[in-house]
């Protein structure tokens, strides 16, 4: 019986037929980018970037600050040299070194209160405000339109 059995055939009798599989004849792959190497240059690119923007700022606040410290430098000077000038100023200007120089260099004598001559007004002061260009300027205009006015009326 067992015999029987291994050459039985009628198991497969009653099978569906499998689909026929096509072959192309010019197969055409679809090619896919491998975007991992691309993604990598990209990210090298924004870490390379990045980090030269970060030196270039170090590098120009570095520059930044030594031209600050010159000027400080340059602004400290002046002021020490302004200081010593005033300084000099004050002492040239001062009143007994002018008088000293008025006496000694210049020949100047101290004024006698004899030489003081005091003035007396009969009239009261008085400020006499001269009259505006603009309005003299006028007058005068409408003075010789009149005369003209005058003139050639008959």
């Amino acid at each position: 019986m067992q015999q029987q059995q291994a050459y039985d055939l009628s198991t497969f009798e009653n099978r569906q037929p499998r689909p026929k599989l096509r072959v192309a004849k010019n197969p055409k792959a679809k090619r896919r980018f491998d975007l991992a190497g691309l993604k990598i240059i990209a990210t090298a690119a924004i870490i390379f970037s990045l980090a030269w923007g970060v030196l270039y700022s170090r590098a120009q606040l570095t520059e930044l600050t030594t031209q600050v410290s010159a000027v400080e430098s340059d602004l400290s000077d002046a002021k020490s040299e302004y200081d010593y000038l005033n300084l000099q100023l004050e002492s040239k200007t001062d009143l007994d070194t002018v008088e000293n120089y008025a006496l000694t260099k210049l020949g100047l004598v101290k004024m006698d209160p004899s030489q003081v001559t005091y003035l007396t007004l009969e009239n009261e002061d008085k400020v006499v405000k001269p009259e505006s260009e603009v309005k003299t300027f006028f007058d005068n205009f409408s003075a010789a339109f009149m005369n003209l006015m005058e003139y050639l009326a008959p």
